[in-house]
Parts: C-alpha cells; structure tokens; sequence
C-alpha cells in the first residue's frame, strides 16, 4: 500500500536497513546522493494481448498488422532502465526459445499494405473501416505510469496507420476485475514466465474456459497446433526434446498473432550506498534477490601486508 511505502522510505532515510523493495520508481526525495539503484530483471514478460475471439481483433490480419506497426525499440527505449525485448512467449536464452518465431519486425508501411489487402479503407478521420466496420478496440490497463506511458506509445504507433486503440485506465482493484471476466478488446499487461518455463496456463484454449481455475489465456487463443505442442513440451524433461516439442507452438503463435510482445519488466531494488556482492541479473520474483544474500557486504576496506 501508498502508506507501507512511505513508512519503508522513512526507516530508509533513517538508515535502518539497507535497502527498499518493491516500488515501481525511485521517489524523487531518494533520487541523487548515496542512493544505488538496481533495475533486475525478472523472467515475466510484458506483453499487449489481444482478445481473438471477438471484434475487430478476431481477424488476424488485423493482428498480424499491429505486430508490425507497433515499433517495439521505441518502446524499450522510453522505459527509465535498461532491459531485454520480448518477442515470443518464451524468453531469451530459455528453454525452447528459437529465433526463427520470433514476431514480425518493425515495419509500418507493410502493415499498411496487409490492412489495404485486406479490404480496410481510410474514412473519417482517416480510421479504416470494412464493410462499415471502423478499426476501433477497446484497450485496458492497470493505473502504473510505465503503464500508461507505454499504452500512450502503442496507440499513437498505431494510429499512423489509421487504427484506433481508444485507452481505458483502470485503478488496480477494478483492473483485476476487468482481466477476471476478459471484459476488453486488448489488454497490457505483464505475466511471470520463470527461469523453466512452461507458458501453458497463457496459451492452451483450454485456460479460455470460464471454468477454468485462473482463466489466464488473456488473448482467449485457441489451436489445436499450439494446444498439441504445449503439451507435449512441458511433459517432457530433456530439454532438447522439449525444444524440439515447443516448435509448432512457436510457429502456430507467430502466425496467429494473438498478442505482442514488448519487454521484460524490472524488480527495482534501491539500497543506501553500494551494496557489493549484489549483482544485476534475472529473477524469478523478488524473494529471489535475496539468493546470495550471504556474500553481500556493505563496508570495504583496504587491506596492506605489514
């Protein structure tokens, strides 16, 4: 909560502990001076979702379309911390992970090209529209500055090529809600991976099913190709075989285009002073920073032979 943060940054000013967890930005009366900030990265992905199986969105041309529109190194580069693109549903350097499915590059004006050959039009405004259909949708996201800056950056990509992405800001309770029920078009949002990863909970149709436990497949995207492949690769334990088995789920996803995928997020860790022994690296969760927390040291000194 706002008021468990400001008591963190009052014991920090203090120097009773070494350090805050937790915050999405360094406060400004903490920015300068002895403050060390740790941007590590943890294995989830941020990722802009979409809703396969209704509106504008069901067509995958449409899809196909905003994956090349949306310029994720502009993206990556409005963030306040360095970090790695996201562009497949597994990590780079994870098991399974292949660069030959990664998602469309960057490309504007072949975007443009799809959505014309595909019967979209420039009307009022210059929206597209088929068959008296305008390219409007609906996109949902949490209240987080990160958040909001970033949704700003795809909607106005995006709009360049005549598509709307009209943005809906969420407080975090009535967001929580809103991935609940898949009451959007598309939706921002980051999902944890780990370090083994098994994405099957965000991509088998079976988690499409309101009766499913979490209801966590937010583009509501269905293959028997992909469905097969999940499967298959997360029964396995080789991880040769196991890459081997997530291949068709790569290809079904990269052609399918139900989500796009952007960057991986930050634990933000902020110590008073170096903190030696703590190096910036990939995580799992936040706990996890805390691995080697018996070769941290907060004091150095210089040691001469007599």
């Amino acid at each position: 909560s706002f008021a468990s943060q400001k008591a963190m940054e009052n014991v920090y000013k203090h120097r009773d502990i070494s350090g805050i967890a937790g915050l999405s930005s360094v406060p400004k009366d903490l920015e300068g001076g002895d403050t060390v900030v740790h941007n590590i990265r943890l294995n989830a992905a941020t990722m802009l979702f979409f809703k396969t199986s209704s509106g504008v969105l069901s067509n995958v041309k449409v899809r196909q379309a905003l994956v090349k529109a949306t310029d994720q190194a502009a993206i990556i580069n409005s963030l306040d911390y360095p970090t790695r693109a996201v562009k497949e549903p597994l990590l780079q350097g994870q098991v399974g992970y292949n660069p030959a499915y990664i998602q469309a590059s960057f490309n504007k004006a072949q975007a443009k090209a799809d959505l014309a050959a595909d019967g979209w039009v420039a009307g009022a405004a210059g929206i597209l529209q088929k068959d008296k259909q305008k390219l409007i949708f609906n996109l949902y996201l949490d209240d987080k500055p990160e958040y909001v800056r970033v949704a700003k950056l795809l909607a106005a990509q995006w709009r360049e090529l005549g598509v709307v992405a009209r943005l809906t800001v969420e407080p975090h309770t009535e967001f929580k809600n809103t991935l609940s029920y898949h009451s959007y078009d598309a939706v921002l949002h980051g999902i944890s991976i780990g370090s083994d990863p098994d994405v099957f909970v965000y991509w088998d149709s079976s988690q499409t099913d309101v009766r499913s436990a979490n209801r966590l497949n937010f583009s509501e995207y269905k293959s028997t190709v992909a469905d097969t492949a999940l499967q298959a690769g997360r029964s396995r334990q080789d991880p040769a075989l196991r890459t081997i088995k997530y291949q068709p789920f790569l290809a079904a996803w990269q052609q399918d285009a139900p989500a796009v995928g952007l960057y991986q997020p930050r634990y933000l860790y902020i110590t008073h002073g170096e903190l030696y022994g703590l190096s910036d690296h990939s995580i799992n969760g936040g706990i996890d920073r805390l691995s080697n927390v018996d070769q941290w040291m907060i004091r150095t000194a210089r040691v001469t032979d007599n």
